[in-house]
Formats: C-alpha cells, structure tokens, sequence
C-alpha cells in the first residue's frame, strides 16, 4: 500500500454536524420561543448558518480567534432582538453546544469506511474543531476508538490549512508526507492545506462543487467510494 496513515477531518467528514447543527437548533427555537422573535425556524437557522458560516471561514483564514468565534456565534444573530440580552444570548450559546455534544449523527457511510480502513490503516483525527467539543462528539457518535492520534487545532495553535498545522501532524504521526493522505469536505482547509503541504487528498464533495486553483488528488462525492481508492 501506497499510504500507511490516514489524516481524517472530523465535522462534515464523519460527524453529520449541519444536521446535528439543525436538531440541535429546532430544540434551541422551541425551548427559548423564539416563534416570538422570527417568522419561522427557517428565517432563524437562515440567518444563524450564514453567521456561523461567516465566523468559521474566518477563523479557518487566522483572521478571529476561537474566542471570537465562540461569542458571535449566537450574539450575532440574536442581536436583532431587542428582548434577547447579550449575557442571554451568551448562556443560549451555552445550551447550545451542550446539546450539540450529545447529537450522533454521522454523515452516510462514515462507520462502514473507518471499519474498512481499520484494518489497513492508522486512522488520526486532524481537525480545526474545539478540544471541550471534539472528544465528547466523538465519544457520543461511537468514533473515538477508531483513531490513534487526535490533533486539533486549538491545541497545536495554528489551524488549518496553514502547512504548520499539518508538519505537526506529520511528526506527531512519525511518518513523510508521501505515507500519508487527508480525507476532508473543506476544500480551503482541509485539500487545500495538505495539498500545500505536499500530502495527497481525497476531497469528499457530495454536492459536486468546482475546485479553485488545484485539482485534487481524488474526489467523490460518498464516502464508500473511497474505497475504491484506499
């Protein structure tokens, strides 16, 4: 075999987080009646996705810190009502992600593809998510004993796709970069920074979107298909 270790991202990869994202936000608009506040909880979850949305490519170019993010994540959105406080809007924050924790939900195929890669590969999480998060959502999805190394981004200090974060990996794994291969849905940080880190990348797009400046070393848009590869 080509490769002998597998950097794997975590959210949108293995982890459904749009659709723990959107459970969890159902209970979040019913549970703080914010009927009140919005026409509906699609004007809500339209208004939240495009902020976080916002707040994550920004954090993922180094341009706010994870405390930023954190904070504007539901004070941003909230700030249009004027009943909602920031330390409320705060606290639902708080809720949220203590919910969002717990959520399973795996993206189609992803249980089936680690136990296949089990067995031929060392499997490592290299993610931008947050250690108080990552190790709880991998534990509630049934993940965590898949992996040998988790490495994540607030730990090593530096995000993805900047090449630092993938040298770390490389020496925390113990292996050259022609040993290894990034699976990821983020074109931007997770294809793009290994491909600038001289590491092959299977870019998992299911919704067939263009690439920009480079094409990657494989694309499929399930996650099954992968294993025609590895």
């Amino acid at each position: 075999m080509k490769y002998t270790d597998i950097l794997l991202d975590l959210d949108d990869t293995l982890i459904d987080t749009v659709e723990n994202t959107r459970l969890t936000l159902i209970e979040i608009y019913d549970d703080y009646n914010f009927a009140s506040y919005f026409p509906s909880f699609q004007d809500f979850y339209t208004i939240y996705y495009d902020n976080v949305s916002r707040l994550w490519e920004l954090y993922g170019r180094g341009k706010i810190t994870k405390k930023t993010l954190q904070r504007e994540r539901f004070v941003a959105p909230l700030s249009i009502v004027e009943q909602i406080s920031e330390e409320q809007a705060l606290a639902i924050n708080d809720d949220f992600i203590a919910r969002i924790m717990l959520k399973g939900t795996l993206v189609e195929g992803a249980k089936e593809l680690l136990d296949y890669l089990q067995s031929r590969y060392r499997i490592h999480i290299l993610s931008n998510g947050f250690t108080e998060m990552q190790y709880v959502k991998m534990d509630s999805a049934g993940l965590t004993p898949y992996f040998d190394k988790v490495i994540l981004s607030d730990v090593v200090g530096v995000n993805k796709p900047h090449p630092d974060i993938f040298t770390y990996a490389l020496k925390e794994i113990g292996v050259p970069a022609d040993k290894v291969i990034m699976i990821g849905d983020n074109h931007f940080t997770d294809i793009g920074g290994a491909y600038h880190s001289g590491i092959d990348q299977i870019w998992y797009n299911p919704q067939g979107k263009p690439t920009d400046d480079f094409i990657p070393t494989y694309t499929v848009k399930k996650l099954d298909e992968i294993k025609n590869i590895l």
